[in-house]
């Protein structure tokens, strides 16, 4: 019996952090850890990219991409953010890339043709070192939810295990030996249960026996083999890298062992490479004179929660709803997926403290609409896909032990005074909020919203730049009794 051992090196959600910083080591750093265990095994090593490549601050796609093909990617699935900036922008982007590497999406199509994204295939078969691996690329079906409606409104969704089942069986009559099922799906472990998007569909695809299936979308490092499947997911700006390990039999054509870990690439040895380095700092270097210019200093660590409240989420609203003089703003706590820590706040720090940088929208809400919409947000049925909204000029009590759609105790104005059902209120948010982001559009649709065209960031530069000195804004405005169910978010 003759042996192979297959390494499958994966990651999630990039989101073009080729600057090394706190929270990133940097595409150079990163690169060199994916050389460690490739450069030992290049004839039968994958390097698999499970989507969210574009960032909406500064990169529309080209840049990624070459970063992406700088490091020798083989393969890659469209996330939500790949949706980002419409079909024209994707298409743009795929087209730069294509005969670089393949880009999967076999679920999410062109509404008008009713066909597949240009230069997207819903799987691939790769041949390596006479291994043929076929790997079936799907997004989740939230993204529908998670888009900008305009710039969805080209698309549409079809499912994502009838897709797997589908191409899983026609990478097989092409010869595949071994499936990957690269995602762009959510999932969570604990110590002995797994859950999340991911589990569900591998539940429903497990007698067709994939070997492995990668997902992404959220933070948490997982590896882990579930139902004969190695699972994991990992990545975040290269903080981390997971890295399954298969056993091929030559003799049978099959998979006959498998196991899978992560290496973390944040707070690991890992040198620069010189050549990944020069390619940074060529695309980094027209902004960096902007983005290092220190607007204010944050006198203690200023934390971010995607669950409940936390004081990172109180400053952006905060500042927000000063530079809008509504009476009230809110967002999606998951467009915040930064803490800002202790010293110098620099537009840099905001960037990427704060994620998203849509124009805000205002409009005009009901206290009725806005009570529905906490009812909406903690629905126990989505909670776990969405975490929680941030919000200023309110206090909202909650009560986690009641059923949903009716966990809303009270809400209070800032001069103490319950809010008024009937009476409409200013409110701003962001673009993606307005469009029905994060499955508010039963609510928000109702709106009547006007486009600002101001930038989130823009207020939050002018915000600190003001006041100098930031301190950690208080708790206090969102008390809960119990926590929030299905709460799977990492922080």
């Amino acid at each position: 019996m003759a042996l192979i051992k297959i390494d499958i090196l994966n990651h999630a959600d990039y989101g073009g952090e080729f600057k090394e910083y706190e929270n990133a080591p940097g595409l150079a750093k990163f690169y060199s850890a994916i050389e460690s265990v490739r450069s030992k095994n290049r004839d039968n090593t994958l390097l698999l990219d499970a989507g969210d490549n574009i960032n909406r601050i500064l990169w529309h796609g080209k840049e990624v991409f070459e970063g992406l093909d700088l490091i020798e990617t083989d393969c890659m699935v469209l996330g939500n953010h790949e949706f980002d900036r419409g079909l024209k922008q994707l298409e743009e982007n795929i087209d730069y890339i294509k005969d670089k590497f393949p880009i999967l999406c076999a679920n999410i199509l062109v509404k008008e043709t009713n066909d597949f994204i240009k230069g997207v295939k819903p799987y691939v078969v790769l041949e390596k070192n006479g291994i043929k691996y076929g790997i079936i690329g799907v997004t989740t079906e939230y993204t529908q939810y998670m888009v900008d409606s305009n710039y969805f409104a080209s698309f549409k969704v079809s499912s994502q295990v009838e897709a797997l089942r589908k191409y899983i069986t026609e990478a097989r009559d092409d010869g595949a030996e071994v499936i990957i099922c690269l995602t762009h799906f959510p999932f969570y472990f604990t110590e002995d249960s797994e859950s999340g998007e991911l589990i569900e569909v591998l539940k429903q695809i497990s007698d067709l026996k994939p070997d492995v299936m990668i997902g992404g979308h959220i933070p948490g490092d997982y590896a882990r083999v579930v139902m004969d499947c190695a699972v994991t997911k990992g990545g975040f700006g290269g903080k981390s890298l997971p890295h399954i390990t298969l056993t091929f039999d030559t003799e049978t054509r099959k998979v006959v062992d498998k196991k899978c870990t992560v290496i973390d690439v944040l707070n690991g040895n890992f040198e620069a490479d010189k050549n990944i380095q020069k390619f940074v700092d060529r695309v980094t270097a027209p902004y960096e004179y902007y983005f290092s210019e220190v607007l204010a200093i944050a006198t203690e660590d200023i934390p971010m929660r995607l669950s409940v409240e936390s004081p990172m989420a109180n400053l952006i609203t905060d500042a927000v709803r000063e530079y809008t003089k509504t009476d009230i703003v809110y967002f999606n706590c998951t467009s915040c997926g930064r803490k800002i820590s202790k010293g110098d706040i620099t537009r840099f720090t905001i960037s990427k403290a704060m994620g998203f940088n849509d124009p805000l929208h205002q409009g005009f809400m009901t206290g009725k609409q806005i009570w529905n919409l906490f009812e909406l947000v903690l629905d126990p049925k989505r909670f776990g896909n969405n975490a929680n909204i941030m919000f200023s000029g309110m206090k909202v009590k909650i009560d986690n032990t009641k059923p949903a759609f009716s966990k809303v105790v009270s809400i209070t104005l800032e001069d103490g005074s319950s809010i008024d059902l009937e009476k409409k209120y200013t409110v701003t948010t962001s673009a993606y909020m307005a469009s029905g982001g994060n499955e508010t559009g039963k609510i928000t649709n109702q709106i009547d919203w006007k486009n600002t065209n101001v930038p989130i960031h823009d207020t939050l530069f002018e915000y600190v730049k003001k006041h100098k000195e930031i301190k950690r804004p208080e708790l206090g405005r969102y008390p809960m009794i119990g926590h929030p169910e299905n709460d799977n978010s990492p922080w």
